[in-house]
This record gives structure tokens, C-alpha cells and sequence, in this order.
């Protein structure tokens, strides 16, 4: 198995580093860089089989997975361009800038019949699978919280909106997105208010979310990159009537090499402890084996259509 990983800097060496971490003999990895000079060390940082300097060159080439860690307006180019030549495709998120420009990847991976996937790390936490799990114990669910801020100055790409197809809410908020719909399920209706503080970007850097769920619940979500010297609170907190599932953000240990994104869960106020898990390295391995064993990829890109819809109605249904 081949794959060629497009993109050295920044998320590419969290790839890098878990197909590293795979340990097979059997994978041959290969490295992109429009920088000659940066594929080149990129290539030996991580003893990679070989490296690229012009897209073309990696979609005529024999890899049999391009991995795409690029800016959001490329995500449909880039990957509609290596399925018409029979790669698989993996696809950091969000899916795409727009609903349309999402559909054309879907519609070209099952036209051209091959696996496609969008690398949605916090799907892969088993503390999501686990609050899901435990919703049953308490009771009819009245209100979900899920929330991250903290301060950042984005540089690069991630300050045009053009590029990024809005602002944090798509980029790092869209993560959060997904942990509230795979806890909340389906929903009625959605509204937002995204506002601008300090990141120095053309987009939003704040985004509060407000969801009315299907089954009762309501959802609150507040992604933001404009918060100085916020305080480490849970990330994930759903209300029922019969308790509480609560994220316990002391236990929470993000690293370089992306363990677990989120922390242990409390239960009712008891902690339930869950297994380490590199949830890039999870997400990849999945991937590529769907691909050995032609079965369905693990995170269906029905899931990352669905994450990419609910930003876009909370960016287009202004609550105020």
C-alpha cells in the first residue's frame, strides 16, 4: 500500500507522525511539498519512500491513497483530480467550502468507485461513543453543551475567508459540530450568531450555535479563537433528567502526536476512565483498511456532509 501524504507543515506531521506510528513494513509513504528544499527534509524527517513537488506528478504516480492536508478551496479540486486517476482519497475537514462543492466529491468517489473519507479526528474518540453510550442512563436529554475557546492568531490561508469558506466555525469549530450531532442526532432547526473579536482574521473568530434536537433536547455549541486566558471547563455536558454526563477537561491530555482530544467522562459525578487512543492514527488505519478488505470507510461522508450543513444553516440562520 502506497500513499502519498500532500502537505508537510503544520496538521501533515500529525498524519506523518501516526502512519509512522502504524509500524508497517508494508506502507510506502510519500511526502508533498511545492518547496523542494521542504519535501526534501520532509522526506527525511520521516524516512519516507519518496516525495513530490507538482500535484500532477503525485496523481500520475502509482500511491494508491492521496491524503489531502490543504487549504479548504482545494479540498474539491485537489480530490476529485486524484479520484479520476483510481487514488482513494482521505480529506482533512471540513468536506469542503460549500453543500455543492461537498456533493461533487461524493458523486465523483462513487462514480469513479473509490473509497473517500474526511479525516474527522474527534469522530474517532471514544469519549464521544461513550457519552452516546450512557445517554440511555439518564433519563429524556434536555440540553447539550459543547464548547471550546481559547486565543489564536491563525496565519496564512486561515486568514482569507475566501479560502476557508467562512471563518474558525468551519475550520476548528466544525470538530465540535460533529461530537453535538453524534450526541444530540438529528434536529429541527438551528441558528447562530458569529462575530468577530480579536484573531485578526477575515472570518468569524466566534461562533455561539443553538439547536433544537429532534427527541426534546436542546444544544448550545461556542467555538471560538478570541478568548484570552480562558479556563480549562468540559468540553462536553449533557443534562437528562435522571443525571449528568459531563467531559473532565483535568484529564484531557492533547499532544503533538493527537492522543485522545477529549478527556475522561464524569458519570453522574463518578469518573468513568476510557482507553488511550490516537485518533489520527485510528482514523488512518480505518481508512486503509477499508481499502484492503473493500469494505465500507468507518466515518461514511454522508456524516462529514451532515457537519458541514449544520455550520453553514448556523452561519446563514442568524439567531439575532
Amino acid at each position: 500500500m502506497r500513499i502519498a501524504v500532500v502537505g508537510c507543515g503544520g496538521f501533515g506531521n500529525v498524519h506523518l507522525n501516526a502512519l509512522r506510528e502504524l509500524n508497517r513494513s508494508d506502507l510506502e509513504v510519500y511526502v508533498f511539498s511545492r518547496s523542494r528544499e521542504k519535501a526534501e527534509e520532509c522526506a527525511r524527517r520521516y524516512s519516507a519512500s519518496g516525495y513530490f513537488t507538482n500535484y500532477d506528478d503525485v496523481v500520475k504516480s502509482n500511491v494508491d491513497i492521496v491524503d489531502l492536508i490543504v487549504s479548504h478551496d482545494m479540498h474539491a479540486p485537489m480530490a476529485i483530480k486524484a479520484m479520476e486517476t483510481g487514488k482513494h482519497v482521505i480529506l482533512e475537514k471540513p468536506i469542503a467550502r460549500t453543500i455543492d462543492e461537498a456533493n461533487a466529491i461524493i458523486e465523483a468517489s462513487r462514480r469513479l468507485k473509490v473509497k473517500f473519507m474526511v479525516a474527522e479526528n474527534f469522530y474517532f474518540d471514544p469519549a464521544v461513543w461513550k457519552a452516546v453510550e450512557l445517554i440511555k442512563e439518564i433519563g429524556q436529554v434536555h440540553t447539550i453543551i459543547i464548547r471550546s475557546t481559547h486565543y489564536g492568531k491563525p496565519g496564512g490561508w486561515r486568514r482569507v475567508k475566501e479560502l476557508m469558506g467562512g471563518g474558525a466555525f468551519i475550520d476548528g469549530g466544525i470538530h465540535f459540530v460533529d461530537t453535538l450531532l453524534n450526541i444530540g442526532g438529528e434536529y429541527n432547526h438551528a441558528c447562530g450568531l458569529s462575530y468577530r473579536t480579536i484573531s485578526g482574521i477575515e472570518g468569524e473568530d466566534t461562533t455561539i450555535g443553538l439547536f433544537r434536537f429532534r427527541n426534546g433536547a436542546r444544544g448550545l455549541i461556542m467555538y471560538s479563537w478570541g478568548m484570552m486566558h480562558s479556563l480549562n471547563v468540559p468540553s462536553i455536558e449533557v443534562y437528562g433528567e435522571g443525571g449528568s454526563i459531563i467531559e473532565d477537561p483535568s484529564t484531557r491530555r492533547i499532544n503533538v502526536n493527537y492522543g485522545r482530544v477529549y478527556g475522561d467522562l464524569l458519570f453522574n459525578g463518578k469518573a468513568i476512565n476510557l482507553p488511550k487512543v490516537n485518533v489520527v492514527k485510528a482514523e488512518l488505519e480505518g481508512f486503509i483498511k477499508s481499502i484492503e478488505e473493500d469494505k465500507p470507510v468507518p466515518m461514511p461522508p454522508e456524516v462529514a456532509l451532515r457537519d458541514l450543513k449544520a455550520v453553514l444553516e448556523v452561519y446563514g440562520n442568524q439567531c439575532l
